[in-house]
C-alpha cells in the first residue's frame, strides 16, 4: 500500500514538473509590470517619508532654485512688456506647463541620472539578478525630494496662469494641458534615458546629461521664435523640446502664425511623449546587452 503510494506522489510530482516546464501549470502567477513598478515606486516612497524635514528643506529648496528663472523671465517681461507676442500671462503659463512636465519626468524616472554609479559600481549586477527589469529597478531605486518642489510650483504657476489667459477653457481643454504635461514629461524622459543607454558603451554620460537639462530648462522657458528659425528647427527636430511645451502652449493661446510647422502637428505634440519614450526605453535596452560586470 505504502509503495503504491509513493509511487503515485512520484507520478504526480512528474506530471508536475512537466506541467511546469512547458509552461501550462506555473505555480507561480507572472506579476505585471506595471504592477512591479507600483510596488517599488511605493517602497521608495516609503523610504522617502522617514526623513521628513529632509524632504520639505529639498522641496523648498528646488522651488527656490525655479523661482530664480521665473523672477528673471518677470525682470524681462516688465522691461520689454512681452516677448515674441507673449505678453505675461501668456509666458507664466509656457513656463508652468513646461516645469509641470519637467516635474512629471523628475519624479518618475529621475533616477535615469545614476546610471552611470549603477554601471561604474557594479550595482547593474544586483538588477539583473532580481525578478524584476533592470531599467524599472534604476528608475524605483530611489526619489529625490526636489522633483515634488518642480511638480507643485509648475502646477501652481500653470493654474493660476491658466485663470488669467484669454482663453474660453472647456473639459477638453484642460485634459488637453493634462495630456500635453504628461507628454512633455515622457519626452524629456525619453531623451535623458536614451543618453543614458550610452554609459554602457562610451563610460559616464553624465556631463552630457546635466548639458541636456540646462538646454531643457534654460530654453523650454521662452517662446521658440526668440532663437531665429534654425534656433526653432534644431529646438524641434534635433532636440525636440518645442514637444515639451511650446507646441500646445502655442495652439492653446493662439500663436499658431508662429509655428514652423502644421497646425496639426502641434496640437498632436503629446502623442510625442509615449514614441519618444518607448525609443528611449529601446536603445537603453539595445545598449545595456553590451554592460560587463565591473569585477570582471
Amino acid at each position: 500500500m505504502a509503495e503504491t503510494e509513493t509511487r503515485s506522489n512520484r507520478d504526480t510530482g512528474t506530471a508536475l514538473d512537466s506541467s511546469i516546464a512547458d509552461g501550462r501549470g506555473s505555480l507561480a502567477r507572472p506579476v505585471p509590470r506595471w504592477r512591479t513598478y507600483l510596488i517599488l515606486m511605493g517602497a521608495a516612497w516609503r523610504d522617502l517619508r522617514v526623513h521628513r524635514v529632509n524632504l520639505v528643506l529639498t522641496a523648498l529648496g528646488s522651488v527656490a532654485m525655479q523661482g530664480t528663472q521665473l523672477a528673471f523671465i518677470g525682470v524681462l517681461l516688465g522691461a520689454f512688456g512681452a516677448i515674441a507676442g507673449w505678453d505675461v500671462a501668456d509666458v507664466a503659463f509656457l513656463y508652468g506647463l513646461r516645469l509641470t512636465a519637467h516635474g512629471v519626468c523628475t519624479i518618475n524616472f529621475g533616477q535615469h541620472s545614476a546610471s552611470a554609479w549603477a554601471v561604474r559600481n557594479g550595482e547593474w549586477d544586483r538588477y539583473l539578478l532580481r525578478p524584476a527589469g533592470p531599467l524599472m529597478q534604476l528608475l524605483t531605486r530611489f526619489v529625490n525630494p526636489g522633483t515634488l518642489g518642480d511638480l507643485v510650483l509648475g502646477s501652481v504657476i500653470l493654474i493660476t496662469a491658466a485663470t488669467r489667459v484669454d482663453v474660453h477653457w472647456t473639459p477638453w481643454l484642460v485634459l488637453y494641458v493634462v495630456a500635453a504635461a504628461i507628454g512633455g514629461g515622457l519626452v524629456e524622459a525619453g531623451l535623458q534615458i536614451g543618453i543614458s543607454g550610452l554609459d554602457f558603451r562610451m563610460g559616464p554620460t553624465s556631463r552630457v546629461k546635466v548639458t541636456v537639462d540646462r538646454v531643457l530648462t534654460d530654453f523650454g522657458a521662452y517662446p521658440m521664435t526668440i532663437f531665429g528659425t534654425i534656433g526653432t528647427w534644431l529646438l524641434t527636430v534635433l532636440l525636440p523640446l518645442a514637444f515639451m511645451a511650446y507646441l500646445p502652449a502655442a495652439v492653446i493661446l493662439g500663436h499658431t502664425d508662429d509655428l514652423l510647422v502644421p497646425p496639426i502637428v502641434a496640437w498632436l505634440s503629446p502623442l510625442a511623449g509615449p514614441i519618444i519614450l518607448a525609443g528611449g526605453i529601446a536603445f537603453f535596452t539595445r545598449m545595456s546587452r553590451w554592460y560587463t560586470s565591473p569585477g570582471n
